[in-house]
């Protein structure tokens, strides 16, 4: 849902003008984002898992 309205926009909150090279460069930096909160999630899920 993210990367659809990050594509489909022109200009960002800030005003500037989305570019494909901005695009991706937003994707990629939204991708590392979710990418730390999974790696997160899955040692909490371990950590919870040897206590048991």
């Amino acid at each position: 849902m993210i990367s659809i309205f990050l594509c489909v926009r022109k200009i960002d909150g800030a005003g500037v003008v989305q570019t494909p090279e901005m695009r991706n460069i937003t994707l990629i930096i939204w991708g590392v984002f979710g990418l730390i909160i999974l790696i997160g999630y899955l040692i909490w899920l371990a950590v919870l898992k040897h206590n048991k």
